[in-house]
């Protein structure tokens, strides 16, 4: 038979161990657990698993008026005070910008290419092909632009003459 002391809890500081004893349970090789107090001779508890047994001989000790009824479980630590602490933002970080992005926006000059609205290099943009790719336009630098949200949805399968004249003689009937 193997004995370990139990430590902590209602158990102290070692004046109970948890045995282990080799049996035949079924035909198949098992262990039982058993919890016992050397000094005095006794055996509190004994069970298929270690956890049923420390259960067990839990019970005993507080019935027999061993242990109090009450014993907290756990005890949370207080390792800083709330005011010591680092206030966390719940926003998430910004996100980085890309490479090819920051250049078509530095060749914008920050500015919608077709209204010259501002635009910030983090905020909500387009990257507008200029020569759209449903008609053949490629990724080229010289074929990117920036442009604003509503104008690159007016825009949209047209060229950037088409959209720019179209706009112009809308604009020049409606005068």
């Amino acid at each position: 038979m193997l004995r370990r002391p139990i430590m902590g809890g209602v158990f102290g500081q070692g004046e109970f161990e948890l045995a282990t004893q080799p049996t035949i349970s079924n035909g198949l090789h098992a262990v039982r657990f058993l919890v016992v107090q050397p000094r005095a001779g006794r055996v509190l508890a004994i069970a298929e698993s270690k956890g049923e047994a420390l259960a067990g001989a839990r019970r005993v000790l507080r019935a027999t008026g061993v242990a109090e009824d009450e014993e907290p479980r756990w005890v949370q630590a207080t390792l800083w005070r709330d005011a010591d602490l680092a206030v966390v933002s719940s926003e998430p970080p910004p996100r980085p910008v890309s490479r090819r992005r920051r250049e078509v926006f530095e060749r914008s000059g920050g500015r919608c290419h077709y209204c010259g609205c501002a635009l910030a290099l983090d905020g909500v943009w387009h990257i507008e092909h200029q020569m759209p790719q449903a008609l053949g336009g490629t990724d080229v630098a010289i074929n990117l632009v920036a442009a604003c949200a509503p104008c690159n949805l007016a825009k949209r399968d047209r060229t950037a003459l088409e959209f720019v004249t179209g706009s112009v003689l809308r604009a020049q009937g409606a005068a």
